[in-house]
């Protein structure tokens, strides 16, 4: 969006960012992936309501047609790569990678709802642990703004047959690599040491395929639970789960951390 975009609608902004990438005989496959995500972003009617932002492949949006504006603005923007779309959070402690998918709609769907989040809620409100779990997770490596790349993790796992979703990535990336040596009596069963790798679960898409169905749930490993009795897994919506012969939910995060830390017993799942 050049100079002249100060006096379009952002709708005439879209039509000519769609024009100007529209697949050439010659075209690149950098340039038809961000065709892709541009046909995706201008469906999205809350991204299509605001101005669009070119810059280094990167697709973003602002409520101003200034430049300026733009640049000061902390939303997220999409990145468009010939095989992979990234959603890169721009936050006070620096970009980062939050979401990875080869489908341009989710990438879309994600970035859509961290700009809702930004738009409705402000700053996000910080979940305040009670005390023994916020130790327990401190001593474990976690600290309040952590941030990990969950880049190698999300390869590997799509390459075994898992497909992430936003409430998975956002998860590891927080919590990603913490191992918990939980033991003694808890509230309502023994404490359970835990581990958040989803590496550990290489291998058993089909496992967790079948249960989530079970529930009509999409359920993605973030790691294992008792030295690899059972896996923990997250559904669409935060829902933290037991994944062995049964399936049991602690719960929907954050609260699932919690009683998963204090040892509350997760209750058998059943189709909602």
């Amino acid at each position: 969006m050049g100079s002249e975009g100060a006096k379009r609608s952002h709708a005439e902004a879209w039509a000519a960012l769609l024009e100007g990438y529209r697949p050439q005989p010659s075209q690149d496959d950098w340039s038809t992936s961000m065709w892709l995500l541009l046909q995706a972003a201008v469906r999205e009617p809350l991204l299509s309501g605001m101005y669009p932002w070119i810059s280094m492949q990167q697709l973003s949006v602002s409520a101003s047609d200034s430049w300026e504006d733009w640049g000061r603005e902390p939303l997220p923007a999409m990145y468009a790569q010939p095989d992979r779309f990234a959603v890169v959070d721009r936050l006070d402690r620096g970009d980062r990678t939050a979401f990875e998918t080869a489908d341009p709609a989710e990438a879309v769907a994600y970035a859509a709802r961290l700009v809702r989040d930004r738009q409705t809620a402000g700053p996000k409100e910080r979940h305040v642990w009670s005390a023994e779990v916020e130790a327990v997770l401190r001593g474990a490596g976690w600290h309040p703004g952590r941030c990990v790349d969950t880049t190698e993790w999300r390869e590997r796992l799509e390459a075994d047959g898992f497909r992430i979703h936003p409430a998975a990535g956002d998860f590891l990336g927080e919590f990603g690599g913490l191992t918990v040596d939980s033991r003694g009596s808890g509230i309502t069963s023994a404490r359970e040491a835990f581990e958040i790798d989803p590496l550990l679960a290489l291998g058993e898409d089909d496992r967790f395929a079948a249960r989530g169905e079970e529930i009509g749930r999409h359920l993605f490993p973030v790691g294992e639970c008792d030295h690899g009795r059972s896996f923990l897994g997250l559904d669409e919506r935060g829902g933290l789960y037991l994944v062995d012969g049964r399936l049991a939910r602690f719960g929907r995060m954050p609260e699932a951390l919690e009683n998963l830390v204090l040892g509350v017993m997760p209750v058998r799942a059943a189709r909602p």
